[in-house]
């Protein structure tokens, strides 16, 4: 068992690409689909799919751009010991225009600029760029 389970799989992630994987395998969950989705909206992933139905499994594309990955950094702001939340006026930017930051928020989990647009701030859960 994880001590977080959104963020082992955010950093089973960064480890695929690390190594050049072209798949991987995690176990699934609702709040794990939506940040699949919200990377695939923003290219970070081809694409995902959800398998089982008992014992889900999520298996995620991932997207390389000339054999480069598709992000290279992953910062972790919430842990479990340490949540970080944040007003819409005081959510973060980001390290470049193309960054994701992922914010957990009363409407789901959207990216920083989403939440911006629908005026919610939320938990600050990892930046991606």
């Amino acid at each position: 068992m994880h001590s977080s389970p959104i963020l082992d799989f955010l950093v089973r992630i960064k480890n695929a690409y690390a190594v050049g994987k072209k798949t991987i395998k995690s176990p699934s969950s609702k709040t794990r689909e939506s940040i699949a989705k919200l990377m695939v909206k923003h290219s970070y992933l081809d694409n995902f799919s959800v398998e089982g139905k008992t014992k889900k499994i999520i298996t995620l594309k991932l997207s390389y751009n000339d054999k480069e990955p598709s992000f290279t950094n992953l910062k972790i702001f919430s842990k479990p010991g340490r949540r970080i939340y944040s007003p819409v006026s005081s959510l973060p930017w980001g390290k470049t225009k193309n960054s994701l930051i992922i914010v957990s928020t009363s409407t789901g989990i959207i990216s920083h600029k989403e939440a911006k647009k629908q005026n919610v701030g939320g938990e600050i859960i990892a930046e991606i760029w």
